[in-house]
């Protein structure tokens, strides 16, 4: 018995399939080093990601985009689902397509009552019973069930290969639209910061010719009016722009209480050339297109397996085991026992139940095609916003930039009377006033022009050309 115990844990030990190198690859943050400070003016990051970015040519960007795409939570999540469809295919691949063979035994030590339902001579004597084999079981896929499940199952991977691509895009989309707004709210501080000086300044020249009589009280209200308006407007673009840094350093995968983000970019305008392919072309590798596509496929090889489950069923069932109520006659000759046996199910009345699952499969179908087909048509949406976007931005840019030439001219003119002697200084404050206001509205269609970019590069799939 002893023996027999120690072969079995011997074939039970070198048999065992190895699991050792499988492990999970996420790590939780750790809340003690949440509170260390992180400043990300210049991201360290020993990859670098190419992608649709590199078209605003801008390191600082294609930093924070390098950075988000290996540290965001959210991709970290999106490669863990890919490596879970990756395995399930694995899983189906081995279990649907190939023989199972495997080692079973048992020991049993068991006394057989004396009347009871053993025949001599077995009865009333207790016996060290053990039985050791090999089982085999193989499925004869006549019918294409298993070669379309596992199709099925490649296909669901391969659409989470591509939603990661489309997760790739949606996040760095949403990092390089909110660089461009924090970019323009800094810029935007320090023309607050102009105008808020010179309408503090005209309060003060108000005040003091009001001391003297050469003022009325209206002109010192009106004036302190518009300073603390200008006071307001700064303190409004300091808070957006603090917001902003939350935001992009939860989209960096940062603690946004610790985690400081310079930006020095400078917005200009910003042109991309587009093919004569538009959209058709561009739009066939749009990711999330692609992943609704295959959605769809594996939705139609779930219906082959559906139409399969209608047609017998035929396995292979084989057994090389030794088996004995004496352990010391468990390997001879006498104890083996084979078998093989072929068996086969054959449906013949189910109450309607394989065709109601052939009904729900071609549901399914027809929701996976709805999703597709409603996809395709977004994408067409969003590409024609976008151009919409960026030609009627185009044509205020242009409107915009008369304008603040205008103002500018009127600016050197009051500033040239200034200095002639012909005119007040409060005069020419106001149109310098006058010109920072332009210049903060051509930032914002310039920051506009930039975000609009960004979506009409998502829109088209991060590609720019054929």
């Amino acid at each position: 018995m002893r023996i027999f115990f120690l072969c079995l844990l011997t074939i039970a030990l070198s048999g065992c399939l190895y699991y050792g190198d499988i492990h999970g690859n996420s790590k939780k943050l750790n809340p003690c080093k949440l509170s260390v400070h992180h400043h990300y003016e210049k991201p360290a990051c020993g990859k670098t990601y190419i992608g649709w970015w590199n078209q605003f040519h801008d390191p600082e960007l294609n930093r924070l985009i390098t950075v988000a795409l290996e540290d965001s939570p959210t991709m970290q999540t999106a490669e863990a689902r890919i490596r879970d469809a990756l395995h399930l295919a694995e899983e189906t691949a081995a279990s649907l397509t190939w023989p199972q063979v495997d080692l079973s035994g048992y020991l049993q030590r068991q006394h057989f009552p004396e009347f009871g339902l053993a025949p001599p001579p077995f009865n009333g004597l207790t016996f060290n019973i053990g039985e050791i084999g090999f089982n085999f079981n193989y499925d004869f896929d006549f019918w294409g069930k298993n070669r379309e499940t596992l199709r099925a199952t490649i296909n669901e991977e391969r659409a989470t290969v591509a939603e990661l691509a489309n997760a790739r895009l949606v996040l760095s989309a949403a990092v390089a639209s909110t660089y461009f707004q924090l970019c323009n709210e800094n810029s935007q501080i320090k023309i607050a910061l102009k105008r808020w000086k010179i309408n503090k300044e005209l309060f003060d020249i108000s005040t003091a010719r009001a001391k003297r009589d050469i003022y009325s009280a209206i002109p010192v209200k009106t004036a302190e009016s518009n300073a603390e308006n200008a006071k307001q407007i700064l303190e409004t673009h300091r808070q957006t722009a603090e917001l902003l840094q939350h935001e992009l350093a939860l989209l960096l995968g940062k603690n946004a209480l610790t985690t400081t983000i310079d930006t020095h970019c400078t917005l200009r305008p910003y042109f991309v050339k587009l093919p004569a392919c538009l959209p058709a072309h561009l739009l066939a590798a749009r990711p999330d297109i692609q992943a609704a596509k295959l959605r769809t496929e594996a939705a139609a090889n779930r219906i082959c397996v559906s139409k399969a489950r209608f047609f017998p069923d035929i396995n292979l069932v084989g057994l090389l085991s030794y088996q004995s109520v004496k352990l010391n006659r468990l390997f001879s000759s006498v104890s083996y026992n084979n078998a093989i046996t072929g068996a086969f199910d054959l449906p013949i009345f189910d109450a309607g139940a394989r065709r109601a699952n052939l009904k729900e499969k071609y549901a399914e179908y027809d929701i996976a095609v709805g999703q597709y087909n409603q996809t395709i048509l977004q994408a067409l949406r969003d590409v024609a916003d976008q151009l919409t976007l960026l030609k009627s931005i185009r044509r205020q840019l242009s409107a915009q930039l008369i304008s603040k030439n205008a103002i500018s001219h009127n600016y050197q003119l009051t500033l040239s009377r200034y200095h002639n002697g012909i005119t007040d200084d409060i005069v020419v404050m106001q149109n310098k006033e006058l010109l920072l206001q332009q210049e903060a509205l051509l930032l914002n269609l310039q920051t506009s022009q930039a975000q609009s970019m960004v979506a009409l590069l998502k829109a088209l799939g991060g590609n720019d050309g054929c």
